[in-house]
């Protein structure tokens, strides 16, 4: 009689991007008696905040032609949206430089999900749980036992953290009365938003990134026709996407550069020379790409301070860029002066009866400005310390000591490789990280490219050990 089929369980917490793809691959790939579980507290899977807009002027910030969830196969996505052109919701054509809504990407991810879950091998089992995890602990025999809101208990032999980003911080970091009421908005994705701002009432958006723009975006769509402002403390927003060659790769000639001045140097001067030879600098810029996550790691603890406190603005503006339709809107909005940008320090914010009441401090002087608005909408962008965010499960991973931040608060402290370590100690050998919590160890490790490679690996990785013969 044969050997019985060992069985192995692996528990996925959350259905975003990162959470889908891990999903994806281990359903393709499993061993017989494997069991998948993924968890998410918002379904459909594959959403997530960055899909979840139904907004059809949301559109991705990469060309379709880049964007393929398969990284051996760069055509995929650009090919299924062709395969639909024409229905619905879809467009009349598509182009590989094209910009498609994200909501279309949405739908991709979980027509991939649903098509792995319909291609089970045998052996293998899947179940989707609507639910919020709250609390985790760990096996005396390995392995982890998920703890849900409602009580239910979910055990797995490896467990993945795909949370994705975190909400922003407080735009003025203490206790404000107003943060309590409608005038603020502290999550921009959230449902219903917008609802109650009047068409010509003032809103005042904090921040300038690409959240920002597609506030500024919808309340476009929308028919607002009131004045908006937008602040931050530098004043930077993202560049735009430009068509353009590959540019040859070049960081890496004469060994990666070990020190944030050494490597700002070397970009512009290679933008210098790219410019004299008629080439844009996003070509420099996306050149980088391949290497940034090696550049990272390279770097001592005081050069990643220092790219934090002196590069990291403007490296995110150039390097996290807009689409041209999306920028074309953005500049119609400012040039008939009812889209202006501010750059300074929010100071004070107090609930009125007129309305938001907000004072900020120009940036490079004393001189301080005061705005009456209907609406503070917060699109700092996603905060990263995970030891100070008050979730259940964050809390209790802490204490735990299943989990402990990085030393720059910029994710949880992990391997490359995405073994989660516990506090000031190893791996745990069964709890996994990916995206957004990797970001101190990797720090390019939030995009579509990224995020598909990463899945791919760490599935193989989990995978790998339950192939061969127990």
């Amino acid at each position: 009689m044969a050997d019985p089929v060992p069985s192995r369980s692996l528990v996925i917490v959350g259905g975003g991007l990162s959470g889908t793809l891990v999903a994806v691959h281990a359903l393709r790939h499993a061993p017989e008696g494997t069991r998948v579980v993924l968890i998410e507290r918002h379904p459909p899977v594959g959403r997530g905040v960055a899909y979840g807009t139904h907004s059809p002027d949301h559109l991705l910030n990469v060309p379709a032609g880049r964007m393929s969830a398969w990284p051996d196969d760069p055509e995929h996505f650009l090919r299924w949206v062709r395969e639909r052109v024409g229905r619905t919701g879809y467009p009349a054509a598509v182009e590989p430089g094209d910009f498609m809504p994200r909501r279309l990407y949405g739908e991709y991810l979980g027509f991939l999900f649903m098509e792995a879950r319909h291609r089970l091998a045998p052996g293998v089992s899947f179940e989707s749980v609507a639910g919020e995890v709250v609390d985790m602990d760990e096996r005396a025999t390995g392995g982890g036992r998920v703890i849900l809101q409602d009580g239910r208990v979910i055990e797995g032999d490896r467990v993945v953290l795909a949370l994705g980003h975190l909400p922003g911080e407080y735009p003025i970091r203490r206790s404000l009365p107003i943060y309590k009421t409608r005038r603020y908005v502290h999550v921009p994705w959230a449902a219903g938003v917008l609802e109650g701002i009047g068409r010509d009432h003032a809103v005042l958006i904090v921040g300038q990134g690409l959240t920002a723009v597609d506030m500024v975006v919808e309340l476009t769509r929308l028919g607002h026709t009131g004045k908006i402002h937008a602040i931050s403390r530098r004043g930077l927003r993202p560049q735009v996407h430009a068509l353009g060659a590959p540019y040859a790769s070049f960081i890496e000639r004469g060994g990666l550069p070990s020190t944030v001045r050494v490597a700002l140097r070397r970009v512009r001067a290679e933008v210098k020379k790219a410019a004299a030879a008629g080439i844009g600098w996003r070509a420099v810029v996306d050149s980088l790409r391949p290497h940034t996550q090696a550049i990272w790691q390279g770097f001592s603890p005081e050069e990643k301070s220092r790219f934090m406190r002196h590069a990291r603005p403007y490296w995110e503006a150039h390097r996290h860029r807009l689409a041209p339709g999306i920028a074309a809107v953005i500049d119609q909005q400012a040039a008939q002066g009812r889209l202006s940008f501010h750059a300074g320090r929010l100071e004070t914010m107090t609930d009125t009866p007129a309305g938001a009441e907000v004072t900020f401090r120009q940036r490079g002087s004393e001189q301080r400005s005061t705005l009456i608005v209907s609406r503070v909408i917060n699109c700092t962008g996603p905060r990263t310390d995970y030891s100070k965010y008050q979730h259940p499960l964050l809390i209790n991973l802490l204490a735990r000591g299943l989990i402990d931040h990085d030393p720059l608060a910029l994710g949880v402290a992990a391997l490359p490789s995405g073994e989660v370590l516990r506090y000031r100690g190893g791996p745990t050998g069964w709890l996994f990280t990916l995206g957004a919590p990797l970001k101190g160890v990797l720090w390019e490790c939030t995009a579509v490219p990224e995020i598909r490679a990463q899945a791919q690996q760490l599935a193989a990785r989990i995978l790998a050990g339950w192939t061969a013969p127990a």
